[in-house]
């Protein structure tokens, strides 16, 4: 379902197995299904990936706890709800209408994981939780204003990545350039101790919903002489979004970062969840795999223009060859150290002198972004920064 419209059907067999999916003959329907599902097989792609990944952390543990046999099967008997986009699944003979079931209206269960035994529609017992992405936990609460939050924990018993999203929020917030999802820390439970964890408010609503990028890069064939970071500009600009400064500054940033993970799921367009048209980008959001978070060893010279990232290229430094505008991020607003050192004091299982180095490092990629502001290709051979 999208809302109250049929899209697609799909059947299972009685162990949760997805056997196969259909979508309709009707263009006018067509439309609604998920941008990248272009075909039979991505339907089903699209359908079987609906549920939390089994690679996340504990989570098959928490299936086995339970008593099901998969995330999918979970998926299922939460309907498919999420709040990243309003599609949802029911069964064939389910009358059930969005107004019961959409849960930003509706209320849902705070707790991650729950065994379903009853009615779903009673307002409280389903959760879009289970059909969170990433591999980090994480779930959907409502807060004491009705506010939906995200609430996520870390890669390890530390809490860098935590670090790493307020401290993103800091930064982006000093700039004052883009909409951007704020972070704060939180106390969450993991395992038998709290740690610090994060959360954010959700940034889709009733009316909106989110478009990853990875699913408009299936949606459009690429020419051969085309980027794909060129190609997604050229698609959102068909569409009336100009995002290509958005997409600089975001590139800028994640470089004072060192933001290794800025892959095609962690940035995407809002549209209308009515109409479908195409609104803006999306607040830049998920920056928590950043700061070194699982690194052992931390470079503070020029290993620092050597950094891997999950993105359009595959070191940080040479994504700076997209970048038009050099000036999209002002390094007179960039945080100081006491701001940085006070957020990682909050974790414990870093030394003094991790976070020394982890400070160090963040003052380097300055030095290397204000060169490259001042016109020096950093990633060249030549430069002698």
């Amino acid at each position: 379902m999208h809302e109250n419209d049929k899209v697609a059907i799909f059947e299972i067999d009685s162990e949760y197995n997805l056997l196969r999916a259909d979508s309709s003959n009707d263009d006018k329907i067509n439309r609604l299904l998920p941008v990248g599902v272009v075909d039979k097989a991505s339907l089903k792609n699209w359908i079987a990936g609906r549920g939390v990944p089994v690679t996340r952390k504990g989570i098959k543990d928490e299936i086995r706890r339970i008593g099901k046999n998969s995330t999918f099967e979970w998926m299922l008997l939460n309907n498919g709800v999420s709040l990243t986009d309003h599609y949802w699944v029911r069964r064939i003979d389910d009358i059930a209408p969005w107004e019961k079931i959409n849960p930003y209206e509706n209320d849902f269960s705070n707790i991650f994981t729950l065994d379903i035994s009853k009615d779903m529609y009673g307002g409280t017992v389903f959760t879009p939780s289970a059909s969170l992405k990433g591999d980090l936990e994480k779930k959907w609460v409502i807060d004491k204003n009705g506010v939906r939050r995200l609430v996520k924990g870390n890669y390890n018993d530390g809490c860098r990545q935590s670090i790493a999203e307020v401290f993103a929020t800091k930064i982006h917030a000093a700039q004052g350039r883009f909409e951007m999802t704020p972070y704060s820390l939180v106390k969450i439970k993991s395992g038998d101790k709290y740690v610090n964890g994060c959360e954010c408010p959700c940034f889709t609503s009733i009316d909106t919903e989110f478009v990853p990028a990875i699913d408009i890069l299936n949606a459009y064939k690429k020419p051969n002489d085309v980027s794909y970071y060129e190609w997604f500009i050229r698609i959102c600009i068909e569409h009336n979004i100009d995002v290509r400064f958005f997409m600089e500054y975001q590139i800028m940033s994640d470089f004072v970062l060192t933001n290794q993970d800025r892959h095609m799921n962690n940035f995407g367009i809002i549209r209308n969840s009515k109409t479908l048209e195409w609104l803006y980008m999306a607040p830049i959001f998920d920056s928590g795999n950043s700061l070194f978070y699982k690194s052992s060893y931390i470079p503070i010279d020029k290993d620092l223009l050597k950094m891997e990232t999950n993105s359009f290229l595959s070191k940080e430094v040479q994504l700076l060859k997209y970048v038009t505008d050099r000036n999209l991020f002002d390094i007179s607003k960039a945080l100081d150290d006491n701001e940085l050192m006070e957020l990682l004091k909050n974790d414990s299982t870093c030394s003094h002198e991790t976070n020394n180095r982890i400070i160090s490092a963040y003052n380097k990629k300055l030095e290397y972004l204000n060169d490259f502001r001042n016109g020096m290709n950093i990633w060249e051979r030549k430069y002698k920064g």
